[in-house]
């Protein structure tokens, strides 16, 4: 009979009723064994930056070497120094100046998708971005065999049927690859969000925020919270300027802040972080 072994083939002593998984779990844990830190570095920063140091992000090996090693060996140093706490190397990470860089470039970094010299834009994840439709409109979801107010990213399964979050690549689950997320923006989810019924019904639900907000009649005010609600800034001068002009124009007041909603509810500085 062939004697349990990990696979780097390295010797385990175990006696007859002894937890096999206890020495797996010292195996998988042992600081030499720089595979298990290195996967989990490499995801946590992918998870934040939107790249990882080493891409793919499941492809660690010899012959794909991270972007910056100097990094790499840094953060797994920290990662395992301090007993494996994510907590910990999350918040190295989210202190970083790396992380707390502008979206904006500079003439030399436009092209760069490596290097992490600027914060690089990416669209909300599939389950976040009508959560924050719902959130801005003040109008929940609703998912079958789940209570009203449920959020996308709460759903315990991926079973549950949406068209939303499957145009929008929600994971299937069906392997542990991180390649089954889709991440990528695409003419349909543009179409869906620009001519699609469901953003317009939340608009305009008599339950919803602008519904609310319309009751006021301090126009300022009105458009201030639009703004806070949906891309989390007040409205800048040209635009405060654009939005008078058109009320001033003699549409009618509920439409013009119905198209106003919309078309932030559809600007990238919503559906990306940046």
């Amino acid at each position: 009979m062939m004697a349990p072994q990990p696979l780097d083939r390295s010797p385990i002593e175990a006696s007859p009723g002894d937890d096999l998984r206890q020495q797996l779990g010292r195996w998988i844990t042992d600081p030499q064994n720089k595979n298990f830190s290195g996967a989990m570095v490499n995801r946590l920063w992918k998870h934040f930056m939107g790249v990882g140091l080493v891409e793919p992000v499941d492809d660690l090996r010899a012959s794909n070497p991270p972007t910056n090693p100097e990094l790499w060996a840094a953060l797994n140093r920290e990662f395992v120094s301090h007993g494996y706490d994510v907590k910990h190397l999350m918040r190295l990470i989210l202190n970083s100046r790396a992380y707390q860089l502008s979206s904006d470039t500079l003439p030399g970094n436009q092209m760069d998708r490596r290097f992490f010299s600027h914060y690089y834009a990416r669209r909300l994840p599939a389950e976040v971005m009508p959560d924050a439709g719902s959130a801005a409109t003040d109008v929940p979801d609703e998912f079958k065999g789940y209570p009203v107010g449920t959020r996308a990213v709460q759903l315990p399964e991926p079973g549950v049927s949406s068209y939303f979050l499957m145009l929008f690549g929600r994971s299937d689950r069906v392997t542990a690859c991180a390649c089954e997320r889709n991440g990528e923006v695409t003419l349909p989810q543009l179409l869906h969000l620009q001519n699609g019924g469901d953003l317009v019904k939340k608009i305009r639900a008599d339950e919803g925020r602008l519904a609310a907000l319309l009751k006021e009649n301090d126009d300022k005010k009105l458009i201030e919270q639009l703004f806070l609600a949906t891309v989390a800034r007040s409205p800048k001068d040209d635009e405060l300027t654009a939005i008078r002009q058109t009320l001033a124009g003699g549409d009618a007041r509920e439409e013009v802040y119905r198209d106003l909603f919309w078309a932030l509810l559809n600007s990238k500085e919503f559906a990306f972080d940046h």
